[in-house]
């Protein structure tokens, strides 16, 4: 593989990586079809923007940004010049750099840069070592999977089950994250305990902190009858071998109706880093049968949330297969995760589960 090749597609990783402020391969499906002239048509048989070996090379985000693109305009070589352009605006896809036409003279080994800035993405091929076209499009999952909400609600059990059922614990970088020292500075009370800087969703109470013993110059992850929900937080936190947790979902889906299927805890911590999600955790109540956790997944790089209630039983400690029950709501735009929150508490209310 050439080198310059190789040099781009690391300069693309880092743009993502320093750009973005803030797992389900893409699949099918995109709206339109047929149209007698279209601007992309030519000898090629086909629009592929992106090598084989440009794939091999890039980040889990960046190939489904890749799979969208050549999806998305080889979709529009069917279309008209009038439906093209009544496309791209009501998908809000616009040409920073040259026009729809260009693509057709953008060849698969073209070096290209992609960023994401206030939850759009740019994608720009470059010729002689300046832009040659520029496109920009939301960040936006329903738009970059070519599935709607209910598609990608009923896709997802699949999604997770097919995740692999072995253990996911993230290690080191302590000494590179900043901790709260144990004196509780910036109102944090945790005694001997240590907890990463907390980064706040929505909720005062919901946010991503972790949290350790230091014994010399390592860090270890709160894990005891001590500090339950420390120890929860951990948990879903993947700082914790979870041994053969399991969970029993209920999943709401497109029109109100629910799904019920049982999955291993590691199953759901492997989908998460495998769509790159933050994870934000809170303790709603303790209850007879355990800890009502709140849990938000969030998916910045495609603008989707998961929203999770979930019973840890205060056992979890001490028995290796103890089973947790959660209810899912999965993709929920940002904007909307304070309102499910507040039905889905309020439904709880009227009915225990």
């Amino acid at each position: 593989m050439p080198m310059k090749l190789r040099l781009y597609i690391t300069t693309c990783m880092l743009a993502c990586a320093l750009a973005a402020s803030a797992q389900i391969s893409p699949q099918g499906g995109t709206r339109g079809d047929g149209g007698a002239s279209s601007p992309l048509r030519g000898d090629r048989g086909g629009l592929r923007l992106f090598s084989a070996e440009m794939y091999e090379v890039a980040t889990h985000q960046q190939s489904v940004v890749m799979h969208f693109l050549e999806r998305y305009f080889q979709s529009l070589q069917r279309q008209d010049q009038g439906m093209i352009q009544t496309r791209l605006s009501d998908d809000k896809v616009f040409f920073r750099q040259g026009s729809i036409r260009d693509l057709s003279a953008v060849s698969d080994t073209m070096p290209f840069t992609m960023s994401l800035v206030d939850r759009h993405y740019e994608v720009s091929w470059m010729r002689n070592s300046s832009p040659f076209v520029s496109i920009v499009f939301p960040a936006q999952y329903d738009l970059l999977f070519g599935m709607n909400q209910e598609q990608a609600q009923r896709s997802l059990k699949d999604s997770i089950l097919a995740a692999p059922h072995s253990p996911l614990v993230r290690q080191g970088g302590m000494e590179r994250q900043q901790l709260l020292p144990p004196s509780g500075e910036a109102g944090w009370g945790l005694d001997s305990i240590y907890s990463t800087v907390p980064e706040i969703f929505e909720l005062e109470s919901l946010n991503n902190a972790t949290y350790y013993y230091k014994e010399g110059t390592d860090y270890i992850p709160v894990f005891d009858e001590q500090h339950l929900s420390y120890s929860a937080a951990n948990l879903f936190h993947a700082l914790i071998p979870d041994r053969d947790y399991r969970m029993h979902v209920e999943q709401s889906v497109y029109g109100m109706q629910t799904v019920s299927y049982m999955l291993y805890l590691s199953q759901w911590l492997n989908y998460c880093a495998y769509w790159n999600m933050e994870v934000f955790f809170a303790v709603e109540e303790e209850r007879e049968d355990g800890m009502l956790c709140l849990i938000i997944a969030r998916n910045s790089e495609f603008s989707f949330n998961h929203l999770l209630s979930v019973v840890v039983p205060d056992k979890f400690i001490t028995d290796p297969n103890a089973v947790l029950k959660a209810r899912i709501t999965p993709y929920i735009p940002t904007h909307n995760v304070r309102n499910i929150y507040q039905q889905s508490t309020t439904n709880r209310k009227k009915k225990r589960w």
